[in-house]
C-alpha cells in the first residue's frame, strides 16, 4: 500500500509515518511539504491514500483538497488538521475527504483512525459523530446483527460517494448508466435514513460500516 503524507511540519509527517509503519509495516510512504510537490508525487505514483493538511503554505484553506479531488477523483483523501470545528469538518466532507483526523488526537485515536482507514472504514472526530449529527431515525436503522440491507452494488456506490465522486463519475467507474446510479443513491440514503451524502458518510463512520476498496 502506497501512502502520501502532506504537511509543512516535518514533525507531524514523521509522527504519522511512524504510526502507519507500526500498523502497516509493508506500506510504502511518501512525504511532501507543499501541495505542488504532493500533486507531483500523486501523478507519478499509484498512491492509495493521502493524508493531507489544510492550510499548506502554497495552497491555503481547502484549495489543496479541491485540487486533489479534481485531479485524482478516486484517490481517498484523509484531512489531518489543527482546525477541527464542525464547520471545517463538514466542509472537508462535502469536498470529498474520506476522513478527518484532528491533530489534537492522541496516539491511540490516531492509531484507531489509521486502522479504520486501512480496513476500508471511515473515521471522523467524535464531535461529528454526536447524537445531533444525524436524524434520530438513523440510530435504529441497523438490524439486530448490526448489518445493513445494502446490496453489493449499493456498497460499491456508497464507497464512491464517500470518495466524493458525483453520479456521472460513479456511473463511469462502475460501467453503469447515471440513472441507475441515482436509483442506488436514493436507496442508500433511504436505508441509512439520512438526507444527504455528507450524512451518509457520517453514518458509515458512526456505525463502522465496512465498504469495498475500489
Amino acid at each position: 500500500m502506497k501512502i502520501l503524507i502532506v504537511d509543512d511540519h516535518a514533525l507531524i509527517r514523521e509522527g504519522i509515518a511512524i504510526m502507519i509503519k507500526r500498523i502497516q509495516p509493508q506500506s510504502e510512504l511518501w512525504q511532501a511539504n507543499s501541495c505542488a510537490s504532493a500533486l507531483e508525487i500523486a501523478a507519478a505514483e499509484a498512491i492509495d491514500f493521502v493524508f493531507l493538511d489544510l492550510n499548506l503554505p502554497d495552497q491555503p484553506g481547502f484549495v489543496a483538497l479541491e485540487l486533489f479531488k479534481e485531479r485524482h477523483a478516486l484517490m481517498p483523501v484523509v484531512v489531518v488538521s489543527a482546525q477541527e470545528d464542525r464547520n471545517t469538518v463538514l466542509k472537508a466532507l462535502e469536498l470529498g475527504a474520506k476522513a478527518f483526523v484532528p491533530k489534537s488526537a492522541d496516539s491511540e485515536r490516531m492509531r484507531s483512525a489509521i486502522e479504520a482507514l486501512l480496513d476500508g472504514r471511515v473515521y471522523l472526530p467524535e464531535s461529528i459523530l454526536g447524537t445531533d449529527a444525524l436524524p434520530h431515525a438513523a440510530a435504529g436503522s441497523a438490524d439486530a446483527s448490526g448489518t445493513w440491507s445494502l446490496t453489493e452494488r449499493q456498497k460499491e456506490v456508497l464507497a464512491l460517494i464517500i470518495m466524493g465522486l458525483p453520479n456521472k463519475l460513479i456511473a463511469r467507474r462502475l460501467n453503469i448508466v447515471e440513472s441507475t446510479v441515482k436509483i442506488h443513491v436514493s436507496a442508500i440514503l433511504r436505508e441509512l435514513k439520512v438526507a444527504s451524502r455528507t450524512q451518509a458518510l457520517i453514518a458509515v463512520a458512526r456505525y463502522g460500516i465496512k465498504l469495498p476498496m475500489l
